[in-house]
């Protein structure tokens, strides 16, 4: 069977009702399509957000995918590593090959920082392209031809934001009305811890009482303000040791948080294990663990209660679901982090939605009205629904990852000296 006669049956539609892109498949005289280029640029939405390192993929047959890597300071590194890397892994090779091009991508960054860092990042926007492109070939939405189909069509949203003084109940209370209100209607979010500097007043891993009893106080103001049915998450950043966290878990106890968020320091050792089993409350980490050998012990050790899986840096959406499937057979709830665009959080998103007892996924909010300093970043992109509406991030039955850049919206927030896909 030819190439083009093998997509067209498995779209499960009449070559005539063929997509364009498929016509163009047909025309290739080798009967493949071949990746011609790679390109890349950077957008910066504001002067609080970060750096949105896109890719682009082109091929033979006229049909592109796009990507996000996850951030550095610039974006930069990526952009290197995409362009010096990657590009010449990447040209004239089939894009269906998709676990073989990532699995040569990492070999080719992995003496520039083993599993991890920047060049993960680039990996996983690359792959993320490569798959949204394999979608438009095969007309098909991303989450209906990854790893066995999907669960869902949405994913339940929380939001990365908070009131901007939890210690004044009546703040609380209009924050609340402002999530009720908005077009997301979110049913979670996540709020910081507060403190003045990693691990408290002084540069340790303690808690002091005075800080423990005014986190207290801040969670149980929003507890008060948003009712029970609204689940928050207590975001610390790495800071506490063993007991510090526990005492801090045992007092969010009567809040009933859906977890506290990385109490400890990333590395695994089995202190976490210690914790997750003292613990009143789910513990959780995985923002900063990049493959699933990260993530290893973690779970094998039940050193937590549930992972969460950065979806934009982790090497690429098959490696995220070789995570969830394996926090599955120890029947451990997945949760994903998320700090990028609008395109990275719909590649996540349709990720999470082939995840068996995935609970929540992170997103700012985009809209016009954003408090978190990301406003209108949902103009970026052209996406045929709210992206996030009801508590939910929307998928699009539109192929691939069913979105387009907006161009003129991107041109005005291209990084300096950049191009449109220059």
């Amino acid at each position: 069977m030819k190439r083009s006669e093998f997509l067209t049956a498995l779209a499960g539609f009449p070559a005539v009702a063929a997509a364009p892109a498929l016509s163009g498949i047909a025309q290739q005289d080798a009967g493949q399509v071949k990746i011609t280029d790679v390109k890349f640029m950077r957008v910066q939405i504001g002067s609080r957000g970060h750096v949105l390192p896109l890719v682009k993929i082109e091929t033979d047959a006229g049909v592109y995918g796009i990507g996000e890597c996850h951030h550095d300071v610039t974006g930069l590194g990526a952009k290197d590593v995409v362009l010096n890397a990657f590009k010449s892994i990447l040209v004239s090779q089939d894009p269906f090959d998709i676990a073989r091009l990532t699995e040569l991508m990492k070999w080719r960054v992995s003496y520039t920082g083993g599993n991890g860092g920047i060049g993960m990042h680039a990996v996983t926007g690359c792959e993320i392209a490569l798959w949204d492109l394999v979608g438009k070939l095969l007309n098909k939405p991303l989450r209906k031809i990854l790893g066995g189909g999907c669960y869902t069509d949405k994913v339940r949203a929380y939001l990365t934001s908070q009131p901007r003084n939890m210690l004044d109940k009546e703040v609380c209370r209009e924050w609340i009305g402002y999530v009720d209100n908005s077009v997301q209607k979110w049913t979670a979010a996540k709020p910081f811890r507060i403190s003045r500097r990693p691990g408290g007043q002084q540069l340790n891993r303690r808690l002091t009482n005075d800080e423990l009893k005014t986190n207290i106080q801040a969670f149980s103001n929003l507890r008060e303000a948003a009712g029970d049915d609204f689940e928050i998450i207590v975001h610390c950043h790495w800071e506490f040791g063993f007991y510090d966290a526990l005492s801090f878990a045992r007092a969010l106890e009567p809040i009933r948080p859906w977890w506290i968020e990385d109490p400890m320091p990333i590395e695994y050792v089995d202190t976490w294990a210690k914790l997750t089993a003292a613990s009143p409350i789910p513990i959780l980490c995985g923002e900063n663990l990049y493959t699933v050998y990260d993530f290893l012990p973690f779970i094998t050790n039940q050193a937590v209660h549930m992972v969460e899986i950065d979806i934009s840096m982790t090497g690429g959406l098959l490696e995220a679901k070789r995570i969830a499937d394996l926090a599955n057979l120890f029947y451990m709830p997945v949760a994903t982090h998320n700090v990028m665009g609008p395109v990275a959080t719909i590649a996540s998103a349709n990720c999470a939605a082939t995840m068996l007892d995935f609970i929540g996924h992170e997103s700012y909010d985009y809209s016009e009205n954003s408090r978190d300093g990301h406003t209108n970043w949902e103009k970026l992109i052209v996406y045929d629904r709210e992206i996030i509406k009801d508590g939910h991030i929307q998928l699009s039955d539109k192929p691939g990852l069913g979105l387009e850049l907006n161009k003129d919206f991107a041109m005005q927030h291209l990084v300096e000296g950049e191009q449109w896909w220059g």
